[in-house]
């Protein structure tokens, strides 16, 4: 079973924890001058705040040492950074070609390519971004060269029977998701990309725009396409569906 995207959001976005934590730190000073009898608690709040700041700043340090120990060849520090993105950079793969041998045979490319050329990278808070640009073109190489379908991620037939003949919210649930995995399947490279990247993973859109090589514009313009082809690739079932229904 694939570990829920959203889990991995924080270390997805970790080259923005400073603008983060400050706008919110910034936000509760003004709370506490402006809201009689809130001070307290607002206190309260801005300590929280701090903590997770300084969490996050320690784990910003954290992956920052594993990189430059990494580009001085220390396997233990490879093998970390192995450990902290193989889930998410397999839940991309995975979405993108919905084969799990397949998945797995290009992550073990994607971390090759990382760990060939890691000695290149000049900052560390540009490898969260760029692994992923890694990651991408992999996936996005791979499905240039293999044209044929790949699995195909449900049946009509199986969303339209498990719609009529259950009514376990979970069974039903399940089978639209899957429905849903199918339309984005045929999402052209691109859009699949932008989607995955934003709607799956949790990336802002000049995070999307640094990994894709794009302006920040292109990439909410793509995501919009990538959103409403997936739209109208579900209204297209549900269209099929009425007329098979007219002609039973």
């Amino acid at each position: 079973m694939l570990i829920a995207e959203k889990k991995w959001q924080p270390f997805c976005s970790v080259f923005h924890l400073y603008y983060v934590d400050v706008k919110m730190n910034i936000r509760v000073i003004q709370q506490s001058f402006s809201r009689p009898g809130t001070q307290a608690v607002s206190c309260g709040k801005m300590e929280q705040d701090n903590d997770m700041y300084e969490e996050k700043t320690q784990q910003y340090g954290l992956l920052a040492d594993l990189i430059r120990r990494s580009q001085d060849g220390d396997t233990g520090a490879m093998e970390a950074l192995y450990e902290q993105f193989k889930t998410p950079l397999f839940n991309l793969a995975y979405r993108y070609t919905y084969n799990h041998a397949v998945a797995e045979d290009l992550l073990q490319d994607i971390f090759i390519k990382i760990f060939s050329n890691i000695h290149s990278l000049d900052a560390e808070k540009a490898f969260v971004g760029w692994i992923y640009r890694v990651a991408v073109n992999s996936c996005l190489t791979y499905l240039r060269r293999n044209k044929s379908p790949v699995q195909k991620a449900v049946s009509l037939d199986e969303v339209w029977n498990v719609k009529e003949n259950y009514e376990d919210d979970d069974i039903r649930e399940s089978a639209l998701n899957r429905s849903l995995d199918s339309a984005i399947q045929n999402l052209p490279g691109k859009l699949k990309s932008v989607f995955l990247l934003h709607d799956y993973q949790g990336f802002k859109h000049d995070e999307i725009a640094e990994i894709m090589g794009w302006s920040v514009g292109t990439s909410k313009s793509q995501l919009f396409k990538a959103r409403m082809k997936i739209r109208n690739n579900l209204k297209s079932r549900d269209r099929l569906q009425e007329k098979s229904h007219e002609v039973q």
